[in-house]
């Protein structure tokens, strides 16, 4: 891969919308590392037995802060529906070009994959969730690379991948 200058390849779509499926195919396909927002929230919870959310966060930032000072291209499993501007504005003052891959699934396409996933106490939260996600597609149209939705979303790995391969050409 022939990048001249840092890439950030990351997400925007709800919880259990695909993000990390297509980030493991992604980073196999493109040799890049993965940064996997749920890991660390994992890792908190498992060596504390709650999540404490201030240790995530510090957790998070450190581990961020790393990958951006060091200029690692990287793909970021994390939904940026909620702090994309303060996460932009990191990538610009490490000089990163990014790519986002909205997933802008229906409720119900979401329903059906929370059911599927069994991923009952997001399908409580989903109208939260997608109001965050529309509000997001709508502030930050010219940041998104490519669309995911229902219509195509069975292709999703495929067409990410030559989305992708086609922008960093």
């Amino acid at each position: 891969m022939n990048i001249k200058k840092p890439i950030c390849i990351t997400f925007a779509g709800c919880i259990g919308s695909s993000k990390t499926p297509i980030a493991n195919f992604l980073s196999c396909k493109f040799s890049l590392p993965v940064f996997n927002n749920d890991a660390i929230r994992t890792e908190v919870i498992e060596d504390l037995g709650f999540l404490d959310n201030d240790v995530y966060i510090k957790k998070r930032n450190e581990l961020i802060n790393d990958i951006l000072k060091n200029k690692t291209s990287f793909i970021c499993d994390a939904s940026q529906d909620r702090d994309w501007l303060i996460f932009k504005k990191e990538l610009l003052k490490h000089e990163y070009s990014w790519f986002i891959i909205s997933l802008n699934l229906s409720k119900e396409k979401l329903e059906e994959l929370y059911k599927r996933k069994d991923y009952n106490e997001s399908l409580s939260r989903l109208d939260q969730l997608f109001y965050e996600h529309d509000k997001f597609i709508k502030e930050n149209k010219e940041d998104i690379g490519m669309i995911i939705d229902d219509s195509n979303f069975n292709d999703r790995l495929e067409l990410a991948y030559l989305a992708i391969k086609s922008y960093l050409k």
